[in-house]
C-alpha cells in the first residue's frame, strides 16, 4: 500500500530541504514547482495561456520571463489568481498521472498550495514546514536573489502559518539548524511509516 505525503509550506520555510531529507530516505518526490517549470516550457499549453493573459512575459527566444512575471502576480492578487487559474489545472493532472504510474510505496507531494489546489484529498497524511517571517525573507533573499521588499511580496502573496498548522497532520517548525529540522522529520517519518 502507497503511503503518500503531502509536503507544504511557504517559500523560505525549509520545505525543499525536508523533501530532499525524505528523498534520502527512500521516498519519490513529485515536486509541484518542477512540473510548473516543465509546463510553462516554450510551445507548452500552459505557457501559451499565460502569454495570452499577461502582456510582454516573454524573453525573446520564447521562454517564460520568470523574473518579469513573478515581480507582477506576488503584488497584484488578482494577477496571482489569474496565473494559478491557469497553471493549477496542468499541474494537478501531471501530479495525478505520477501517481497513479508510480511503483513506490513511499511518495511525497511537494507543493507550495497543497491545500489550496486540494491535493491534500490525494493524500494519507499533510506536513506544513513553517519558520519564522524574518529568517524566511532572509533565506528568499539569498536563494533567490531578491530585494527584501520583493522576498515580503512574496511572503504577503502567501497564507499565514495558521492556515497551515489548522489543516495538516504534522507541524514542523524550522527555525534553528538543519539537525534540528532532520531530527523532526525523523519523527515524523517514524510516525507515518510505523
Amino acid at each position: 500500500m502507497k503511503t503518500v505525503l503531502g509536503l507544504t509550506g511557504g517559500s523560505g520555510s525549509g520545505k525543499s530541504l525536508a523533501a530532499d531529507y525524505f528523498k534520502t530516505h527512500g521516498a519519490y518526490i513529485i515536486d509541484a514547482d518542477q512540473i510548473a517549470r516543465q509546463i510553462t516550457e516554450p510551445g507548452k499549453p500552459a505557457l501559451l495561456e499565460i502569454a495570452k493573459s499577461f502582456e510582454d512575459i516573454l524573453m525573446p527566444d520564447g521562454s517564460l520571463n520568470r523574473k518579469k512575471l513573478g515581480s507582477l502576480v506576488f503584488r497584484d492578487p488578482d494577477a496571482l489568481h489569474r496565473l494559478n487559474t491557469i497553471t493549477h489545472t496542468y499541474i494537478i493532472e501531471e501530479i495525478k498521472t505520477l501517481l497513479a504510474n508510480s511503483w513506490h510505496d513511499f511518495i511525497v507531494i511537494d507543493a507550495p498550495l497543497l491545500l489550496e489546489c486540494n491535493l491534500d484529498r490525494l493524500c494519507t497524511a499533510c506536513a506544513c514546514v513553517l519558520a519564522d517571517t524574518a529568517l524566511r525573507v532572509r533565506r528568499i533573499m539569498t536563494r533567490d536573489k531578491l530585494t527584501e521588499a520583493q522576498a515580503r511580496d512574496r511572503i504577503n502573496s502567501q497564507k499565514e502559518n495558521d492556515f497551515y498548522k489548522s489543516r495538516c497532520r504534522f507541524v514542523i517548525e524550522n527555525n534553528g539548524d538543519a539537525a534540528s529540522l532532520y531530527a523532526a522529520l525523523d519523527q515524523l517519518l517514524k510516525e507515518l511509516l510505523s
